[in-house]
């Protein structure tokens, strides 16, 4: 599988349904009013970005585009969710065949819907009289539905997003849908009130637990989205991304996947995904790679030894399958000349060879509270350091 990375360029700027799986009768999608495109369809190259789908300009953005930010409050989750939907969709659908999408069927109003709450049955019969059209799309739980947690009573809400992705194949002028890709994220961080002192408290799900009802909404949105125009008869991919809590500066991560293949709609199987972010410094690293965590604190301390004015240097490693599969390291550091800049990316350059191990890509971007100054690279199993200096005129 090709790889696609998450880029945190900016991550240390400022900080160091349970629901019945019967098919519900759904009403129609209504596509938002979007301006028609005049400009043919044209395919972009994909040299440059070899390791992502290929898209189609004109760009044409989701009815849903900026909904994810009401929902999710961490940026990090934000985009990894979709970088990493995208990773894990190419296990399904081929990178040479198909173009990337955003997803163009699923409307705000509808998402709206399959993040809410189901009703209760009182609620349900009282849109039922109001509207006899009437259908639940809920795919949390209801009202009524508690768990407890530490001696707490919770009504939880497992699902926090819920985002589409399509992929196409363009035949002429035209797209045709081939796959569509849908992440669901899940909540571990759950939300206790009390009502009589007025002050929240949070408590934590068992991850186990919380993918067993990722599992199950999931199937529920299955039955959902084969009633749609448009998903009727295409692969579905679902991929579980489970969030970090709100102030974490690294994100979740995708924790497993499926494809409910054109003409079923049922899920039959899931894979495992086994990732993971770390934070660099941190006890974690010394436990888990410890030859990494020694590497880290000997890049850092070089540096202060020939830079002792540097802010600081922060670092996020990504393991997959329990192996170290993509290194981002950030330096904080002000200049004051042309010079120092040139001699100060010399030196990452060499002590990225020299400190660090290679059967694993890594990045490293030099930057103060400001701006960018310059991002070097080095892919797995490779030597030449590739330079990239901004912002120097």
């Amino acid at each position: 599988m090709k790889k696609i990375y998450l880029r945190f360029l900016s991550v240390f700027v400022l900080s160091i349904l349970l629901v019945a799986c019967s098919k519900p009768p759904v009403p129609a999608v209504q596509e938002e009013n979007i301006s028609q495109v005049a400009p043919t369809k044209q395919t972009l190259s994909n040299d440059a970005t070899e390791q992502y789908y290929r898209t189609i300009i004109p760009y044409v953005s989701s009815p849903t585009r900026g909904l994810v930010y009401s929902y999710l409050a961490n940026k990090y989750d934000i985009e990894e969710m979709e970088l990493s939907l995208m990773r894990y969709s190419q296990s399904y659908f081929n990178t040479n065949e198909v173009y990337f999408q955003e997803g163009q069927y699923l409307t705000k109003p509808v998402v709206k819907q399959m993040l809410a709450k189901k009703k209760t049955q009182a609620e349900l019969e009282q849109a039922l009289a109001e509207d006899d059209e009437y259908v639940d799309l809920g795919l949390n739980p209801s009202t009524g539905e508690t768990i407890e947690i530490n001696g707490l009573t919770i009504n939880p809400v497992y699902l926090s997003y819920l985002l589409e992705q399509d992929y196409v194949v363009l035949e002429g002028d035209q797209t045709t849908l081939k796959g569509v890709s849908i992440g669901l994220a899940l909540n571990p961080y759950q939300t206790w009130k009390n009502e009589e002192l007025g002050y929240t408290q949070t408590v934590v799900l068992e991850e186990e637990e919380l993918i067993a009802k990722g599992k199950e909404i999931a199937q529920h949105a299955i039955d959902i989205l084969r009633t749609q125009e448009g998903f009727e008869n295409v692969d579905i991919m679902v991929g579980l991304y489970v969030l970090q809590e709100q102030s974490a500066v690294v994100p979740g991560r995708m924790v497993a996947k499926t494809l409910v293949s054109s003409g079923s709609s049922k899920i039959k199987n899931w894979d495992s995904v086994n990732e993971q972010y770390y934070l660099l410094p941190d006890s974690k690293i010394q436990e888990i790679d410890y030859e990494l965590s020694e590497q880290f604190v000997k890049f850092k301390d070089t540096i202060k030894e020939y830079y002792p004015h540097y802010y600081g240097v922060i670092g996020v490693a990504h393991y997959v399958d329990n192996k170290l599969d993509n290194l981002e390291i950030t330096v904080n550091i002000d200049f004051y000349g042309l010079a120092e800049k040139l001699s100060f990316h010399q030196l990452l350059a060499q002590l990225m060879n020299e400190t660090f191990s290679n059967y694993y890509d890594i990045t490293v971007v030099v930057r103060s509270t400001e701006e960018i100054f310059g991002i070097l690279t080095r892919n797995a199993n490779e030597k030449d350091i590739d330079v990239n200096l901004i912002n120097w005129e």
